[in-house]
């Protein structure tokens, strides 16, 4: 996915790496500082407040530091990774943390480009991209799941008669209105705009999905938001080994040490950078994969003394302007 955010390394001055980052540091600070002060104010303005209402509060106050952070960032570097400043949550959450007696919020921004966009599963005919198919299919076939073979194929075909147009049951495996009239409604026949919206199709449980302490939730590594291409510099382990048949969990580990290395930060401006590392011939999906990323999730945490408050926020960023597209109060 090409951008057009203008490229900090094309200036050729030497330190501009540093300059940016306390110029975003700086802007973010004092952005941080004023949301704080209006947050303050209207808690202290409306005494009678509770600790819950004080909590949404300092929440939206959270939430939209994180934004502008990513705003920030997307203004000033073209390439998203994991060595960029919001990906350091712990720092963040010390600036985001907002001067309240008894009170404390914990912060965590997750590239929501690094993982599988379950909506790109289909071209423009309902029909499977089989590059896509095969991405899933590695991802849910992992030991860390716990899917039988059935299981995965049941989940792959059901999402695909949930996506598509027609009524015919996919294969042995997928699920029409005649299976969904049952729960009470109609096989959607268009794309997912939640990514919990997985939980109505056949074959996904909240087990699946979320996971237990016996097995990892599918849901932590599949988004409907971004471009439908993966970034390569942020998708967790569980991705990167989805990416190619010949992906191993060691590779896999030596592709995220690579890119977690200041020193390397240069080469993850071009997908290529894996091939410093890729031992086999057939190369990765390189056209499914990019180093620039538009859909970040903001997941907040605030307590106030016995109150807890539970957030999740997906930011869609462009050039000009960053803006929340979904919200969930858990």
């Amino acid at each position: 996915m090409k951008s057009d955010r203008p490229n900090k390394r094309t200036l050729g001055k030497e330190g501009v790496a540093l300059i940016t980052t306390l110029l975003v540091l700086g802007l973010l600070v004092a952005s941080v500082v004023e949301l704080n002060r209006i947050a303050m104010t209207d808690i202290e303005v409306s005494s009678h407040f509770g600790d819950d209402e004080k909590l949404l509060y300092l929440a939206i106050s959270g939430v939209n530091a994180a934004k502008e952070l990513l705003h920030l960032d997307g203004l000033y570097t073209q390439n998203d990774t994991l060595l960029e400043e919001w990906a350091k949550t712990r720092d963040f959450s010390e600036y985001a943390g907002l001067n309240v007696e008894g009170g404390k919020m914990e912060v965590d921004i997750t590239d929501e480009d690094g993982k599988i966009n379950v909506n790109s599963l289909l071209d423009d005919k309902g029909q499977f991209d089989q590059t896509q198919k095969g991405i899933l299919e590695r991802l849910l076939r992992q030991p860390r799941f716990g899917l039988t073979e059935e299981e995965v194929n049941t989940i792959i075909f059901s999402l695909k008669d949930w996506m598509d147009q027609d009524d015919e049951i996919s294969g042995i495996y997928g699920a029409e209105n005649s299976f969904y009239r049952e729960r009470g409604y109609h096989c959607k026949n268009g794309p997912l705009d939640t990514i919990e919206e997985m939980l109505l199709v056949r074959g996904v449980t909240e087990e699946i999905f979320y996971g237990n302490s016996k097995r990892d939730g599918i849901g932590n590594y599949l988004t409907v938001h971004g471009s439908g291409k993966i970034n390569i510099n942020t998708a967790p382990l569980p991705v990167l080994m989805a990416l190619s048949q010949d992906m191993s969990e060691d590779v896999a580990m030596q592709m995220d040490s690579y890119r977690r290395d200041g020193s390397k930060e240069a080469d993850l401006t071009s997908v290529l950078w894996y091939k410093k590392i890729w031992p086999y011939g057939d190369p990765l999906p390189e056209a499914y994969l990019t180093t620039s990323s538009d859909s970040f999730s903001i997941h907040l945490k605030a307590a106030l003394r016995e109150s807890v408050k539970d957030v999740r926020a997906v930011v869609s960023r462009s050039k000009s302007q960053a803006d929340i597209v979904y919200w969930q109060e858990m």
